[in-house]
């Protein structure tokens, strides 16, 4: 079994250790297991929430007492997976290299350490504050989702992704579907036998690329990209079936969007949808910090009760930019930096 044996208390020592588990998506239970262990070691009560389809996996729900009513006030929370494949942590002076780095192992560690330190310099504050780390973020927000079911009603929910250092104030929305097409196998050498699916939906693709998808004035534009594109049986055969994953990032309506999709498909495919969700307005943050606009997906829009908080902030260290690369990493000093701002936001929030 894994364990966390970080050799000081340091934040990027935290980090290092949890990065030297592989959590690839649907294999968090190790660095879970791993982090029980570590924060109740530390005088923290942690809950474990499993998932019903597939137990082995589990949320971890940390609190200085037992959760009662709605639960803590100020909740700190990120995701344990990560997308494939496993890169071990290195380091040097300066940055801290590998998968997980800034996503999101880096806010992970960064919200533990200021969990710590709120719990040291402002115990009166300890018992309102909650951390709730996740599975599944980064496929189909399971974890999320099975958090629901603990009816956490929060005043405050800071949500770590990598925002170079800056609050987000408004987040893009998301649709995620497959569009399956269907042909008639053929000889190839005897095209008018037969009715290839590949070609169909090529043209179904190509008037996807080519159609003005709406803008917004503080999103920007809706952009789409095509992840999967499958289908044939040889290469000397017309093909009896082809199939493509779409993703959206969408700046005004998702039922716009897929409406426009299944317009365009029509007769020739079936559009199935694997997940949506609208963009996001995010609060404000202090006066003192940046705020952006960010593209990419989170956990927030799965939250339940968000409509019941007082304030919704999404901040961490590291860069969207080089997440899910072979060349992620987070600055030491950004990690460092984090740490304060999450214990300065929680005494603010708190005062």
């Amino acid at each position: 079994m894994a364990r966390l044996m970080p050799a000081s208390n340091s934040v990027k020592d935290l980090l290092v250790e949890l990065m030297k588990i592989d959590s690839t998506t649907t294999r968090e239970a190790q660095v879970a297991t791993a982090l029980t262990e570590y924060l109740r070691s530390k005088g923290w009560i942690v809950r474990e929430q499993h998932l019903k389809e597939q137990p082995e996996r589990f949320n971890i729900l940390v609190t200085k007492k037992e959760v009662t009513g709605k639960g803590p006030r100020f909740l700190f929370n990120s995701h344990l997976d990560t997308v494939p494949p496993f890169i071990p942590p290195s380091f040097d002076e300066t940055n801290i290299y590998g998968r997980g780095s800034n996503d999101a192992k880096g806010q992970v560690a960064s919200m533990i350490k200021a969990a710590e330190r709120l719990s040291i310099e402002c115990p009166e504050l300890v018992d309102d504050i909650g951390l709730l780390f996740v599975v599944g973020e980064e496929t189909d927000h399971a974890g999320m989702i099975e958090a629901n079911k603990l009816n956490l009603q929060p005043e405050f929910l800071v949500v770590g992704e990598p925002t170079d250092m800056k609050f987000a104030r408004m987040q893009k929305g998301a649709t995620k579907f497959a569009i399956k097409v269907q042909g008639k196998a053929a000889h190839s050498g005897y095209p008018n036998m037969g009715e290839s699916a590949i070609e169909k939906l090529l043209d179904i693709l190509n008037e996807l690329r080519s159609y003005p998808w709406p803008s917004d004035e503080k999103l920007g534009s809706t952009t789409l990209n095509i992840g999967f594109i499958k289908g044939g049986q040889a290469v000397n055969a017309l093909a009896a079936e082809a199939e493509a994953a779409v993703m959206f990032r969408v700046t005004k309506s998702v039922d716009e969007i897929l409406q426009k999709v299944r317009e365009i498909v029509g007769t020739r495919g079936v559009v199935e949808v694997w997940g949506r969700n609208e963009p996001v307005q995010l609060t404000e943050p202090p006066p003192e910090y940046e705020s952006h606009v960010v593209a990419f997906n989170t956990d927030i829009p799965y939250f339940a009760n968000r409509d019941k908080l007082k304030a919704t902030f999404l901040f961490g260290p590291g860069s969207i930019t080089n997440a899910h690369s072979k060349d992620e990493f987070i600055p030491l000093e950004e990690l460092e930096g984090a740490v304060d701002v999450y214990v300065n936001l929680a005494r603010k929030m708190l005062a």
